[in-house]
């Protein structure tokens, strides 16, 4: 039985219980690998990416997990986490931080010389991110960073350089994320405020809503001036109407700061990653 209670919670610790974490990272970068090779992606090398996504997502989880121990036996939703519960040590969540790095590192050798270099990078972001939350006022900034970063990594693969489109995909990635994870933060805001954590809804206070709203429509504008300048099918402009429904939604979500229906909100965005990359699909192969 113990050796169960090992194996779930490691299952837990990297969050393989749930994914919506996973798809948030994929989305964009399986829609980046579209439109940067304008429908012609390389298979071998975007099945690379979506192994690569899931370690180090859940690598992520892990050493997010191993910095705020001290704090998720505070607050009820994190609680139960493993580290916390004590099923899996604080040594055994660092040596499985470092063999997901390694198993990540590993896939680097069918990539080039500057995925490397961006990929180091990305990697400082991951590690960096979780310790924001403690002294930066609003760390979705980072988290805005460290989840495009695939983007990146994309146009360093296929392109071998970082060109113009990838880094308007980049920052239009970059306000998405700014928006739904200010969702989850406004489901977290008083577990935050008790444990002296940093959010972008605690900085942003009562305008809190219209800086989630703005993000996304920041967002969805750049996506979809992209779409013009790129001469998309117009079929890719269904993501853009997908996406903007989405918003409307969200926004009766979270309007009335409730945070259940925060905590939806902020799950509800893998559908917006999901009408991305058919966008994608629609607007480069049609």
């Amino acid at each position: 039985m113990k050796h169960k209670e090992k194996i779930l919670g490691f299952y837990k610790l990297i969050r393989a219980d749930k994914p919506v974490g996973t798809l948030l990272l994929l989305w964009p970068t399986l829609s980046a690998f579209i439109v940067l090779t304008k429908g012609n992606p390389d298979l071998f090398l975007m099945s690379l990416f979506v192994l690569g996504t899931f370690l180090m997502r859940s690598a992520g989880c892990v050493i997010n997990d191993y910095f705020d121990m001290e704090f998720d036996g505070s607050v009820d939703r994190t609680k139960d986490r493993p580290l916390v519960t004590g099923v899996i040590k604080p040594s055994e969540a660092l040596t499985l931080f470092l063999l997901l790095l390694l198993f990540s590192c590993s896939l680097l050798i069918w990539m080039n010389w500057l995925a490397v270099k961006v990929a180091l990078l990305g990697l400082g972001l991951a590690i960096f991110y979780p310790l924001t939350k403690r002294f930066f006022a609003i760390p979705q900034f980072f988290l805005g960073l460290a989840f495009s970063w695939g983007i990146i990594m994309v146009s360093a693969v296929e392109l071998n350089k970082i060109n113009t489109v990838s880094l308007i995909l980049f920052v239009s990635c970059f306000f998405w994320i700014l928006a739904y994870d200010t969702a989850y933060a406004m489901s977290d805001k008083e577990d935050d405020i008790k444990v002296g954590l940093r959010s972008s809804a605690l900085t942003f206070g009562n305008k809190v809503v219209h800086f989630f709203i703005s993000f996304h429509l920041i967002s969805l504008g750049i996506w979809s001036l992209l779409g013009y300048e790129l001469n998309m099918h117009p079929l890719f402009y269904l993501s853009s109407l997908a996406w903007l429904a989405l918003i409307i939604y969200q926004y009766g979500l979270v309007r009335n700061y409730d945070r259940g229906k925060c905590f939806l909100a902020f799950k509800s965005n893998n559908w917006v990653g999901f009408s991305l990359f058919i966008g994608s699909l629609l607007g480069t192969n049609l």
